[in-house]
C-alpha cells in the first residue's frame, strides 16, 4: 500500500470521529418583503411586473401549501420614471385559469413559469395592465431610471433601477459538436460581440429552444466586461435549462439539429448584475467546504431585485 494512503487513513478516521451535525443559527426575526420585479426594453418586452412574497426561516419546511401562503396580496405597487407613475394590478393565475386556461399558460410561460402546475400553485403577480393593452402612460426607455414603491400593511420598500443602452450582438451562429461526426446530432451556439470601450457594461444571456420558456444560462448568466472592454470577440452560448432539469453530461449546454433557437442578449445595470452574480455564485458553491456569499439586493427595506434591462432577440433554425 502506498505510503501516502497509510498517512491519509488515520486522518479520515479522525474526521469521522469528530463529525457532528451543524445547524445554522436561526436569526429570523419576522418575515420581510421579498421582491422580484423587472422593467424591460425590447421588441418583445413585457410590461413592468413584480412578484411579491414573504421571506421565511431557513429551517422552515417548504410545501406547496406553505408556498401559496408566502404571496403578498392587496399591496400597493407603483412604478415611476420621475414624471409618470402607474399603479400595478394584482393578477393571480388561478383566477385566469378558471375561465381561460390558454391565457393563463401564456402568461405563466412569459414570466418563466412554463411547466408549473397552475392548479397547485396560485401564482400571483402585479402587472401594468395598460402595458398589456398598449395604453400605458409609462413607456420604458433606454437610459432612464425607474422607481419602485411597494406598500403592504405598515411596511414600505423602495428600489431604483436603470435601463442601460443595448449593445447588440454582431452575429449568432452554430458550429458542430466537438466530437463531430461521431456526435452529429448536437451543435454549439456561438456569438460575436463588440463591447463598448471605456465604459462599464454588464450582460445577461438567455436562450429559448423551440416552444420552451426563455431560460437564463444555468449558473453563469451574467458577466461584466472587465476582461474584454472595448474588444470584439467570439464566445460560446450554453443552452439555458431549469435547475430542476435532469443533467446529462453528454448533451448539457448543446442544441439539437432541427431546433429553433432564440438567443436573448440583455444589458443590465451594476446593482442588477451584482444580484445575479452573487445569487448564481451562491448556488454553484454549496457544500461543506465552501464559503457563504451574501446575496446583494437593491431593495431598500426588503430583499430581492428590481431590475431594468434592454435586450435583443436573435432567432435561427439549426439545419
Amino acid at each position: 500500500m502506498p505510503k501516502y494512503i497509510l498517512l491519509l487513513i488515520p486522518f479520515l478516521l479522525l474526521l469521522l470521529s469528530c463529525e457532528e451535525e451543524y445547524i445554522p443559527q436561526d436569526v429570523f426575526d419576522k418575515p420581510e418583503i421579498a421582491v422580484e420585479g423587472y422593467i424591460e426594453y425590447g421588441d418583445s418586452a413585457l410590461p413592468p411586473y413584480v412578484i411579491l412574497t414573504k421571506s421565511f426561516p431557513y429551517s422552515a419546511t417548504l410545501s406547496p401549501e406553505a408556498l401559496n401562503e408566502l404571496f403578498i396580496h392587496d399591496a400597493i405597487v407603483k412604478v415611476s420614471d420621475g414624471t409618470v407613475e402607474v399603479q400595478l394590478t394584482e393578477i393571480c393565475l388561478n383566477d385566469i385559469l378558471s375561465f381561460d386556461s390558454t391565457l393563463a399558460e401564456i402568461i405563466a410561460t412569459s414570466i418563466g413559469l412554463g411547466g408549473v402546475d397552475l392548479g397547485t400553485l396560485n401564482y400571483c403577480v402585479y402587472v401594468d395592465i395598460g402595458g398589456f393593452l398598449g395604453s400605458s402612460l409609462l413607456v420604458p426607455t433606454e437610459g432612464n431610471s425607474y422607481y419602485l414603491t411597494v406598500i403592504s400593511g405598515e411596511d414600505t420598500v423602495t428600489a431604483t433601477t436603470t435601463i442601460p443602452p443595448l449593445i447588440p450582438l454582431d452575429s449568432v451562429f452554430y458550429v458542430s459538436h466537438p466530437d463531430f461526426p461521431a456526435n452529429d446530432s448536437l451543435v454549439e451556439m456561438r456569438a460575436k460581440l463588440r463591447d463598448f470601450p471605456n465604459r462599464a457594461d454588464f450582460y445577461r444571456i438567455f436562450t429559448q429552444r423551440n416552444r420552451e420558456p426563455m431560460f437564463a444560462l444555468l449558473g453563469g448568466s451574467v458577466t461584466d466586461d472587465k476582461i474584454f472592454d472595448g474588444r470584439e470577440f467570439e464566445f460560446p452560448i450554453q443552452r439555458g435549462q431549469p435547475q430542476t432539469a435532469d443533467f446529462d453530461v453528454n448533451t448539457f449546454g448543446y442544441f439539437l439539429r432541427g431546433d429553433t433557437v432564440t438567443v436573448r442578449s440583455a444589458n443590465i445595470d451594476y446593482r442588477h448584475f451584482r444580484f445575479w452574480q452573487t445569487l448564481e455564485y451562491n448556488i454553484g458553491t454549496q457544500g461543506p467546504f465552501t464559503s457563504y456569499v451574501r446575496i446583494e439586493s437593491n431593495i431598500n427595506g426588503g430583499l430581492g431585485i428590481w431590475g431594468g434591462l434592454s435586450f435583443g432577440d436573435y432567432k435561427l433554425i439549426v439545419q
